[in-house]
């Protein structure tokens, strides 16, 4: 599937762009809701000229997981630097 390919960098790109909404004043509590909500909004964006109403279901997914991926790659990461 070629929206899996896209949804490791999408991943990075929701990290970054949660990070850049927080240092604007996003309460930390809200970030893994920010990024669930852009992983979704990437996957609907990505694939708006897909015709196929079952294929809809399998990009959401994809955009909830992206989502979920890059709140936990956030969360692991500062986990790691013991922040």
């Amino acid at each position: 599937m070629e929206l899996t390919l896209y949804a490791i960098p999408i991943a990075a790109v929701i990290v970054g762009l949660v990070e850049l909404a927080k240092g604007q004043g996003l309460p930390s509590r809200y970030a893994p809701v920010l990024a669930v909500v852009l992983g979704l909004a990437f996957a609907t964006l990505g694939k708006l000229d897909m015709p196929e109403v079952g294929r809809w279901l399998e990009v959401e997914l994809l955009g909830l997981i992206t989502g979920l991926s890059a709140s936990g790659l956030y969360s692991g990461t500062r986990a790691v630097r013991g922040a």
